[in-house]
Formats: C-alpha cells, sequence, structure tokens
C-alpha cells in the first residue's frame, strides 16, 4: 500500500500518482482519469481510449544492412484488357 499526501492546488487538492503506480495500470503522462465514489471511497480509474500507438521504423534503418542492390520487378498476369499492351 502507497500513503499519498493531499496538495493544494489552486482552490482544490490534489494527489500525486507516483510514476511506478500509473506504469502498473498502463497510464502513461497526461492520461485522463475517471473519479468515482463507491462505497464511501473515492475510486480513480484510467479513462481508455481506443487509440492505438503503431511505431513504424524509419525506412533508412530497414535498409541499413541491405548488402545488394534493389531492382525493382513486376509480374504480369493474364492479358491485356486495354491498352497496355504496346
Amino acid at each position: 500500500m502507497t500513503t499519498l499526501t493531499l496538495s493544494k492546488w489552486g482552490n482544490a487538492q490534489g494527489v500525486r500518482l507516483p510514476k511506478d503506480m500509473r506504469e502498473q495500470v498502463g497510464m502513461p503522462d497526461g492520461s485522463r482519469i475517471e473519479a468515482t465514489i463507491e462505497d464511501g471511497a473515492i475510486v480513480l480509474r484510467p479513462i481508455r481510449t481506443n487509440v492505438r500507438i503503431i511505431r513504424v521504423p524509419r525506412l533508412a534503418d530497414v535498409f541499413r544492412n541491405r548488402s545488394e542492390e534493389y531492382k525493382a520487378e513486376e509480374e504480369l498476369g493474364g492479358s491485356a484488357v486495354g491498352k497496355e499492351e504496346l
């Protein structure tokens, strides 16, 4: 159990949540929190969003260890439909 202290912030009181606690429930800096009162206790829950962060590698890193020169190839399939056949 962790003991926290209320601190005055303007006209309100606030509690700082330690980083290790936030990390355990997946709350990065700037997370939004839902506060409710349940059975006489203040309950804080992170607001989950459907936003997924996808980390995309840099193109330079993807091809950094490539040993052969890239050659574009085109696969032709089926017969010509329009004017693509010259």
